[in-house]
């Protein structure tokens, strides 16, 4: 992959998009950054997307894709690179040459992932997104192994980094007191949703598509979200239950993978009886979503632990209420533009909930103010903030 004259004085940045459709937000926000990106006209950067073979979405996006087999590691080399990352050695140690060439010629690479390869070991300046550091508080929630895999990469990763994006003080608060690593090289910006739910153009058919495809009830509460722990479906549906008992013609609809408290939802939706009431989709291709989120009567968020939320700005910028927990960097999201409640608490979701079912005004009043929040927030005030980390 020779480089021509024009493209020396450029400087070349690798943007890493491994994180697939199945895997939550990282996705959505891999998204976000390159859609601000396309909108950089300086010419002082070539940009090269890195994603998984089948993955298309970048081909009509005018940069450079370049796709990769990745093929799962062996024993041997899982442990080398544990140890690298253990003892901070930043060498491409068991690259094969055709690897090693893919990367070569990248001046900065941009991981929107907390993830090792290859920036780590390639030993180039690298900047990458902490988006939480949840293991930290809620430990029960992640295997040992998964614990280990997040402390080896969260410090190696801190302590090697040209500079760290977060997207709230709170995770920048966290990234300091845990990896101890300067303050000055950790900047806190907050990404838009994707470019297709900003100004999103519906049509009638496309409502009657959407409805009949998922067989969707008039009046119903939504929460798209994987099946995590920390996403608090339990408390949701046992409030729900709560609300169902007064206004038995509202629905709850869920959507996202079914990650590792999927049965026990399951489980607790049976238990409660309302298992006619609540309907999990699954994953939904994200060009189904607006049409969920409007036709709801709201968006419910009742996670345990978000740095940021991406449904709360899809929310916002298709017009639609959030009620939302009043945890972490959530309440600086939300600011007047939702209710908040506390996620521990059954009682008080079930009773925010019905706030808003019983004050359309009020959902109207929250949507505006939600949709006038994130208004100002698009991708090119987004860009100039990437701009100034990138240099």
């Amino acid at each position: 992959m020779k480089r021509t004259e024009s493209t020396l004085l450029k400087r070349t940045i690798g943007i890493l998009a491994f994180s697939d459709k199945f895997g939550g937000g990282v996705y959505q926000y891999t998204q976000s950054i390159i859609d601000a990106l396309k909108k950089d006209k300086t010419g002082k950067r070539r940009y090269i997307i890195f994603c998984n073979e089948s993955d298309n979405r970048f081909d009509n996006y005018g940069f450079e894709v370049r796709k990769l087999n990745r093929v799962k590691n062996f024993l041997p080399v899982k442990i080398l690179r544990v140890f690298q990352l253990l003892l901070l050695i930043r060498r491409p140690l068991l690259f094969n040459k055709q690897e090693y060439d893919m990367f070569k010629d990248i001046d900065i690479f941009l991981s929107p992932a907390i993830s090792d390869y290859p920036h780590f070991y390639m030993n180039k300046p690298f900047i990458f997104t902490m988006h939480d550091m949840q293991e930290r508080y809620f430990p029960e929630f992640f295997t040992f192994k998964e614990r280990l895999i997040r402390w080896l990469n969260n410090r190696a990763l801190a302590k090697t980094a040209w500079k760290i994006i977060c997207e709230s003080n709170y995770v920048k608060n966290d990234i300091i007191k845990f990896t101890g690593v300067d303050k000055n090289k950790i900047f806190v910006i907050t990404s838009p949703p994707p470019a297709e739910f900003l100004n999103y153009h519906f049509n009638e058919e496309g409502f009657q598509l959407i409805r009949k495809k998922y067989n969707l009830p008039e009046k119903y509460i939504f929460y798209p979200a994987q099946a995590w722990f920390h996403k608090n479906h339990i408390r949701l549906v046992e409030a729900f239950k709560i609300v169902n008992e007064k206004y038995p013609d509202i629905y709850l609809i869920l959507t996202g993978s079914q990650k590792n408290n999927y049965h026990n939802l399951m489980k607790r939706i049976k238990e409660l009886n309302i298992n006619h009431k609540v309907k999990h989709l699954g994953y939904v291709d994200y060009d189904e979503l607006p049409y969920l989120y409007k036709m709801s009567l709201f968006l419910v968020m009742p996670s345990l632990f978000e740095s940021v939320s991406i449904p709360i700005y899809e929310a916002f910028a298709l017009g639609v209420a959030v009620c939302s927990s009043n945890v972490v960097a959530l309440p600086e999201q939300v600011g007047d533009a939702g209710l908040l409640f506390d996620p521990y608490d059954v009682q008080d979701i079930a009773e925010k909930m019905l706030i808003y079912i019983e004050d359309e005004s009020l959902r109207k009043e929250k949507a505006m103010l939600g949709y006038r929040k994130i208004a100002g927030f698009n991708h090119d005030k987004y860009l100039e903030k990437l701009m100034e980390i990138l240099g």
